[in-house]
């Protein structure tokens, strides 16, 4: 729901040169608990003005931080490293309480982002170049030299609120980029206490940004002329979106869509071991992550026994607020399609 009138709810800010600032936008909208509807926050639509203020402070931090060598880079990553493990557990809970995946998934989800900043670490190795002699041909030396290119920016989706940003900018940053973060508008109170941290930790003011918002802010980050590249996470269809247009803007881009995926049983197939495999493929991160599997081909006569039992741990499954078994859609606009399906499930 988008709104404008005032609301005691709390208004995100965004995260821009260093400090924490409000957003131009007019239109907020409400983040909500998908276990309980209550509304959490407000999260500003942003402006292209706000991605404007966003990128000038990105590229003034640019030379500089570009310019300092890369060992000194890296002991920022060892500090965020510490500062999030010490946090684990509260950002675990909030992933929870905005996205609506069972706690332990989220606590699984802070550990693969933790694990990135980890390798950032390393990257006085990761960005070595080589030399050798008579490389490109008989008397002529070659010599590969990485170097940044500015400023870059990454647009992340609602089911992996705190990981897949971890997927981008502390590669980037390490490396000497600049960059500025717009995570999904439906969940991103977790990249709130993320950036608390970062500013902590205490990387020079614009070094690394956010910017809150929907279509109009993400517009804005595809066709700026002064970022160098894009990356995304989301559907397919909004993958191709965003590739295209910042491919036509001239920039580097990756954009990882969709996937639908399959399940086949064959009919030795020891279902004890397996079952588990098969219900956290269906039902793990409430459903909603690209690798949530949505069909399941049982071969011969594995038919029955698979659909049994896939029917009964199904059932055992909770709905609701409880933190141990807690599984809610993020959005309740996904309902419909949702309960479409019921029908004819029961009917077989």
């Amino acid at each position: 729901m988008t709104i404008s009138h005032p609301t005691q709810a709390q208004v995100l800010h965004n995260y821009i040169g260093g400090h924490w600032t409000p957003s131009e936008a007019s239109e907020t909208q409400e983040i909500h608990n998908p276990a309980t509807d209550e509304v959490l926050a407000l999260v500003p639509l942003g402006t292209r003005k706000d991605i404007d203020q966003a990128v000038e402070a990105a590229a003034a931090a640019f030379p500089d931080w570009r310019a300092t060598p890369p060992q000194e880079r890296a002991r920022y990553f060892f500090k965020l490293r510490q500062l999030l493990d010490e946090n684990r557990e509260e950002l675990a809970r909030l992933i929870t309480t905005e996205m609506g995946k069972t706690l332990d998934d989220a606590r699984g989800e802070i550990q693969r982002g933790i694990e990135n900043v980890e390798t950032a670490c390393g990257i006085p190795s990761l960005m070595m170049g080589y030399s050798l002699e008579d490389g490109a041909a008989q008397g002529i030396d070659e010599e590969v030299i990485y170097q940044p290119l500015g400023v870059f920016a990454g647009i992340t989706p609602f089911n992996f609120p705190f990981m897949i940003s971890f997927w981008f900018w502390p590669y980037a940053v390490a490396c000497g980029n600049t960059f500025i973060l717009k995570p999904s508008e439906q969940d991103p109170m977790v990249q709130k206490r993320v950036f608390e941290l970062i500013e902590q930790v205490g990387f020079p003011a614009g070094v690394i940004n956010m910017v809150n918002g929907g279509k109009e802010a993400v517009n804005a980050l595809l066709e700026h002329p002064r970022i160098k590249g894009i990356s995304f996470v989301g559907s397919t269809r909004t993958a191709q979106y965003v590739y295209a247009q910042a491919a036509a803007h001239g920039k580097r881009v990756q954009a990882s869509g969709g996937a639908k995926n399959a399940i086949v049983v064959m009919p030795d197939a020891d279902l004890d071991m397996y079952l588990g495999t098969i219900m956290n493929s269906c039902f793990g991160a409430a459903g909603q992550r690209c690798l949530a599997n949505s069909l399941i081909l049982t071969v011969g006569g594995a038919h029955e026994a698979v659909r049994a039992r896939v029917v009964e741990a199904a059932s055992r499954l909770k709905i609701g607020m409880d933190w141990q078994k807690v599984q809610n859609l993020v959005l309740s606009s996904r309902l419909p399609r949702a309960t479409a399906s019921l029908p004819p499930l029961r009917g077989d």
